[in-house]
């Protein structure tokens, strides 16, 4: 065969059945082999950058590797922004991308790609020569799991027409990893743990992976620990009595006094960034335990006490074992009345609503929107400063909240939204997106997603500026102007390409809006613009920000 059907054969060969493209000259025809010949799903994005967000939120959503395909030069270097995101995440992800001829230096398109892609923090794979293809493909598909990175496969364009004898590899099936604690560490941690008076067991996303659920609320009952997760953590812990929610600058006003008077936090499969832990404000004064089935994610944030090298699940519940043999005796960290608290506590009445007509306070239109939008969904939240307020709605498992700052770059949420929409068909996909993130990289996908029928909800928190620029810019006494932006119509642009849509000015309109999602159309995606005021300072839950 070609050296392009070579390469769509070894990836199908992979499992791959799902590809996030922009085509042109370097991977036009990798793309035409892998639709007409293989059946495999080619979703076109309108550009690069969204392309590879679409692989990543898809990968987020499926817990597959996520693929997109790009040409070279500008198609490449489109992609940056979207590549240090999926770094940033450590997401697996293959693109594949084409490069210019290996003979044709002056091609107006030439450029080193190796080094692009190589400052980017992603991994580069090239295709040696048409005999290679099928090894250097399973080479980047196993180093992007491995890695747990977006891995470049590069592709001159003179090789995919070179003929070759295709012998294929075998697949990848990367079983899952269950590492045991060494033991000094073990008794390190543990000598910690159990000398402490108030401890705090937190999950991150790397328990949730490991299903360490229940070794974690048996943990927190022999230690008379309370619960937290970090963001990526949302809801892991929901119905639990002491659960504090999330641990850092989202916290709550109760869970804020909880987790100041802690004296150790037990942190499982948590970067422990500054988002958790509050710009390290909430590990001041604390002995900090990490556990973490990564080596190079302890002490990476934080210099820790004790670190733990192994499974979440596996270490918790070695930890249960060892604590009840030795008749640990569970702390009074634990009370009744924190019990009540939380019970009692209800983020609608935690905050003063500045609505007016007009514009709506972002806390209570997310709050509004919480209760009257489905409950069974997936949510995506773009960057920006109204994501403060996005991020605290629910989902009915971590999972289901997929983000995209990890790189603080506004704009990619919507492509991220739709690959990951891609991915869980059957659920409705709520994404939560600023007016400047929505201008910069989510207009041009909306058409997209109308194409594709996808069951996608926007929230666009329209306050008419670069809302981080312009409250910096207020409160030091300096001109915002230069923040404020006149855009078109998102209502009647989004009609145009076959959305439906509501505007919300005031607390009136919210629950149109919640009927129009609940009326909405089978496959037409629903827009909602709030105006919101970008003078109104929000504070979460009692915190200003």
């Amino acid at each position: 065969m070609l050296g392009h059907d070579a390469v769509a054969q070894a990836l199908v060969d992979h499992g791959v059945d799902t590809v996030f493209a922009v085509l042109g000259d370097g991977n036009l025809f990798i793309g035409e082999n892998l639709q007409r010949q293989h059946g495999t799903n080619l979703i076109g994005a309108t550009h690069e950058a969204n392309a590879v967000c679409m692989a990543e939120g898809w990968a987020k959503a499926s817990g597959k590797l996520g693929v997109a395909s790009v040409t070279h030069g500008p198609g490449l270097t489109n992609t940056i922004t979207a590549l240090v995101e999926g770094v940033k995440n450590e997401t697996p992800m293959l693109v594949v991308a084409g490069d210019t001829p290996v003979e044709n230096e002056q091609h107006l398109q030439n450029l080193d790609q190796h080094a692009l892609v190589t400052a980017s923090g992603a991994g580069f794979q090239p295709v040696r020569n048409a005999e290679t293809i099928a090894e250097d493909v399973s080479t980047a598909i196993r180093r992007a799991h491995s890695e747990r990175r977006p891995i470049v496969l590069n592709v001159p364009l003179n090789i995919e027409w070179d003929e070759v004898e295709y012998v294929s590899r075998p697949p990848l099936n990367p079983s899952p990893v269950r590492l045991a604690p060494d033991p000094d560490q073990l008794d390190t941690a543990l000598g910690i743990i159990a000398s402490s008076t108030r401890p705090l067991i937190l999950a991150g996303r790397g328990a949730v992976k490991s299903g360490a659920k229940d070794a974690l609320l048996r943990l927190g009952e022999t230690l008379g620990a309370p619960l937290a997760t970090s963001l990526l953590g949302t809801g892991y812990f929901e119905g639990e009595p002491f659960n504090l929610g999330i641990h850092g600058t989202l916290s709550h006003e109760v869970a804020g006094e909880t987790l100041a008077i802690a004296d150790c936090v037990i942190a499982f499969g948590a970067s422990l960034n500054f988002f958790t832990t509050d710009y390290q404000t909430l590990l001041a004064g604390k002995r900090v335990v990490h556990v973490d089935i990564d080596a190079r994610h302890i002490d990476r944030h934080v210099t820790v006490d004790a670190g733990v090298v192994g499974d979440a699940a596996v270490v918790a519940s070695a930890m249960n074992d060892l604590l009840n043999e030795a008749e640990h005796k569970a702390s009074s960290f634990r009370t009744n009345e924190l019990k009540s608290r939380l019970e009692a506590f209800d983020p609608a009445q935690a905050f003063e609503d500045k609505s007016y007509q007009g514009a709506v306070d972002p806390r209570t239109l997310t709050r509004r929107l919480e209760a009257g939008l489905p409950k069974e969904r997936q949510v995506v939240v773009d960057a920006g400063r109204f994501m403060l307020d996005a991020l605290t709605m629910s989902v009915p498992k971590p999972e289901n909240l997929v983000t995209s700052h990890g790189f603080g770059a506004i704009g990619l949420g919507m492509s991220t939204a739709i690959g990951a929409a891609v991915a869980r068909p059957t659920l409705p996909t709520i994404v939560c997106i600023g007016d400047g993130g929505y201008m910069m990289g989510g207009l041009t996908e909306l058409s997209t997603a109308v194409h594709l029928g996808l069951d996608l909800i926007v929230i666009v928190y329209n306050d008419g500026s670069y809302g981080a620029e312009h409250i910096q810019l207020v409160t030091k006494g300096m001109d915002p102007t230069a923040s404020l932006h006149e855009w078109p119509d998102f209502c009647a642009v989004a009609e145009s390409m076959g959305c439906q849509t509501m505007r919300i000015e005031s607390l009136d309109d919210i629950d149109a809006a919640i009927d129009v999602v609940k009326n909405r159309t089978p496959g037409r995606p629903v827009l909602i613009e709030a105006r919101t005021d970008p003078d109104v300072v929000s504070t979460i839950y009692g915190h200003h920000r």
